[in-house]
């Protein structure tokens, strides 16, 4: 069963240092381009996106079976979309559509999940 006030805090909290990941990142960054840690804090926002990747997964782990099938089949609709789409637009690129930087496809593929769901929940109602 899923503890839905422990998901909250889990992915919120993993979302919050995120942000801040994310804030810390790009200040340093700008301020210290040629440090020998601008690898290192320039990924530093991928370890709370990793904490909220496994709160996910732990949540998905507890609900009801009917509900991760939908979880299932909304996300390999995302799968499809976002596959087609960067495939797609990788040939567009090549006849001088502007380039879309790879760190937009995660969130894309999260969004169509979310985008999704209700689509496919429709089918069990």
């Amino acid at each position: 069963m899923l503890n839905k006030k422990q998901y909250a805090i889990e992915f919120g909290g993993s979302m919050i240092l995120y942000t801040v990941a994310i804030f810390f990142s790009i200040s340093f960054l700008n301020s210290n381009p040629n440090s020998p840690w601008a690898i290192w804090v320039s990924l530093l926002p991928v370890l709370p996106a990793l904490l909220a990747t496994v709160a996910v997964i732990r949540a998905l782990r507890k609900i009801d079976e009917l509900q991760q099938k939908i979880q299932l089949m909304s996300f390999a609709w995302s799968f499809a979309i976002v596959g087609l789409s960067t495939f797609t637009y990788g040939f567009l690129e090549n006849v001088g559509f502007p380039h879309i930087p790879y760190l937009w496809i995660f969130p894309f593929m999260i969004v169509t999940w979310g985008l999704a769901t209700p689509v496919v929940a429709r089918a069990y109602n």
